[in-house]
């Protein structure tokens, strides 16, 4: 099945020679793009409306990101230059709208690497991470003013320096006003090689509420992508956001000159009533002959909603392919969409090596979605099989993109567990995370192990599973010690809570355990299987508990609210949330 700019892996990228052999940064892309095609569409956003009319869309140009990426900057430098002087690397905490777009963009122009922060992180967070990158200056939105402050105290209360930075944007000087500005001769940009970082993700961070950064330079941001001539005629909307999987979605779409859609990420939901709206706002921008949106990306929850809604289910039919990826898509929702004649594939890829792996394949003929293939540039993936009949991902020498290496010879052992299909050669699906890491429906992920071991240090308990994959939120099974062997089931809860609710106040958003999730569990007659080195063989001990893990979800009850306007999402959102966490 030949490659398309939606589905072409960066191995297939350089083993069919595809990428850019001139590529000198992304500033320079950019500039080359403006120069090549100034006038072909780049990146567009929906308009939300309050009211039930169609929605409308905003589109700019190469051209445009080239010219409004220097105006930009041009204010940002007015502004702040001398606490930019002060700061290589500059953080940027914001909604996934066109007011981050530009300003991470110019970041980039004035020369400094840019942290990118994703809203979930807490004040303690933000700051360990502006601290490892040292970091002085965090750019923020206005609706995390009081997220950034708090950041910047806990650096000062730490003996370090932060200054947070209230974006340039405002009604009296919003970022059209910008844009229209005229741009100044004198403006002078720095000198940036592709192997200077020019942006860094961070991992989610465990329980202990600590991410860690991952940095990406200009060439693994855009220089190892594909470029091909027809992609400017299918673009692709998204709704992952830029501050995650958006940008490598942008840049996978721009070195083709090829048009993305993003979701507006501020101030409306990701429902499947306002992906419709998106798309349907994108649908009539090609009557002034915008290209078609053929490709479809979102995480697997974004997935099941627009499966469940008649309209969206149509939109995905039309599309030429559907690409899930962040956590696994159940199965059963994954077949009855294959099974309706939607092209699905699974993508996989990290912040650490880029786009590894999809299940692109004939569709006609192959329904196996889920598996996916290595083909071209596959010599540098390996498969490493274990006992159990899994095989582990590493990435050898030579793959176009590594940000990480863990092995002398300069490998990438992902962690990541893969199990072969009976039949069909080099083809694999998703099985578990070797180092345990959980992983939610929503694609969040977090470590365990450390919150299991602080909440069975309790005299009342001997051990603790933390479980939750491919569930909204985790949960734990609290197994007693001999002195506890009496104590009712409520009352062992309501001991341990206290602990429990402390670590979960020091804890990711997205780690925390709600009360109602904790399962009191009897003394166990045989300890839980664990490896020579003491930690827990996960997937033994949750198929030996699976029925109590089971239980523990159907006790908390279904959400089943019907269809909720759009008005009252946040209410129930509310709602459904103080029903889980007193």
């Amino acid at each position: 099945m030949a490659a398309t700019y939606f589905t072409c892996t960066l191995g297939q990228a350089q083993s069919l020679g595809l990428t850019n052999p001139n590529f000198k940064n992304i500033n320079d892309f950019i500039d080359s793009q403006a120069e090549a095609i100034p006038s072909q569409a780049a990146v567009g956003f929906a308009i939300p409306s309050n009211s039930d009319s169609q929605w409308k869309s905003k589109t700019w140009t190469f051209s445009d990101l080239q010219t409004g990426s220097k105006k930009v900057a041009a204010v940002l430098q007015k502004m702040h230059g001398e606490l930019l002087t002060k700061s290589e690397t500059v953080a940027l905490i914001c909604p996934s709208t066109p007011e981050f777009l530009f300003t991470w963009l110019a970041l980039m122009r004035l020369g400094h690497p840019v942290l990118l922060i994703a809203p979930q992180c807490q004040p303690a967070a933000i700051a360990h991470l502006c601290k490892t990158c040292q970091t002085t200056v965090l750019f923020h939105d206005e609706i995390y003013s009081t997220q950034s402050q708090e950041a910047e105290a806990v650096a000062r209360d730490n003996g370090g320096e932060l200054h947070a930075v209230e974006l340039p944007y405002s009604k009296d000087r919003s970022l059209s006003d910008i844009m229209a500005q005229e741009i100044s001769n004198n403006l002078s940009f720095p000198e940036v090689n592709e192997t200077n970082v020019a942006y860094l993700h961070h991992t989610s961070g465990t329980s202990s509420g600590i991410p860690k950064p991952i940095p990406q330079t200009h060439r693994a941001g855009a220089g190892v992508l594909p470029s091909f001539p027809d992609g400017k005629q299918c673009a692709t909307f998204t709704t992952t956001p830029l501050y995650h999987g958006g940008v490598a979605d942008a840049f996978r779409a721009w070195t083709s000159g090829a048009l993305i859609w993003l979701f507006p990420g501020k101030g409306i939901p990701i429902t499947a009533a306002n992906v419709i709206k998106c798309l349907s706002a994108a649908e009539k921008s090609t009557e002034q002959g915008l290209p078609p949106v053929k490709y479809f990306a979102s995480v697997p929850y974004v997935l099941q909603m627009m499966e469940a809604d008649e309209q969206g289910f149509k939109y995905l039919q039309n599309m030429d392919i559907v690409g899930v990826g962040g956590a696994a898509l159940p199965a059963e929702v994954g077949d009855r969409m294959v099974g309706k004649g939607i092209n699905l594939i699974s993508r996989f890829g990290s912040a650490e090596c880029g786009f590894l792996m999809s299940s692109h394949r004939d569709y006609a003929k192959d329904k196996e979605w889920q598996y996916l293939r290595s083909n071209e540039g596959a010599e540098y993936l390996t498969f490493e099989k274990n006992e159990d009949g899994l095989a582990e991902l590493v990435i050898k020498p030579g793959w176009p993109h590594m940000a990480k290496k863990n092995r002398d010879d300069g490998s990438f052992a992902t962690a990541d567990l893969f199990a072969p299909h009976d039949s069909i050669e080099n083809a694999w699906r998703y099985h578990s995370r070797a180092d345990s890491q959980l992983t939610l429906i929503t694609g969040k992920k977090f470590d365990p192990a450390p919150l299991e071991g602080a909440i069975a240090t309790a005299d009342l308990l001997d051990d603790v599973l933390i479980f939750g994959n491919a569930q909204p939120f985790s949960g734990a099974l609290l197994f007693r010690s001999e002195t506890a062997r009496d104590i009712p089931d409520h009352d062992l809860v309501e001991k341990i809570w206290p602990a429990i609710e402390k670590l979960n106040s020091e804890s990711q958003d997205h780690a925390r355990i709600p009360k109602k999730m904790l399962v009191a569990m009897a003394v166990l007659d045989q300890p839980l299987e664990k490896s020579s080195k003491g930690t827990l063989q996960r997937s033994v001990v949750e198929a030996r508990f699976a029925q109590d893990i089971d239980k523990a979800y159907t006790n908390m009850g279904s959400f089943n609210v019907g269809d909720v306007p759009d008005e009252k999402v946040l209410n129930v959102i509310i709602e459904m949330i103080e029903s889980i966490v007193p």
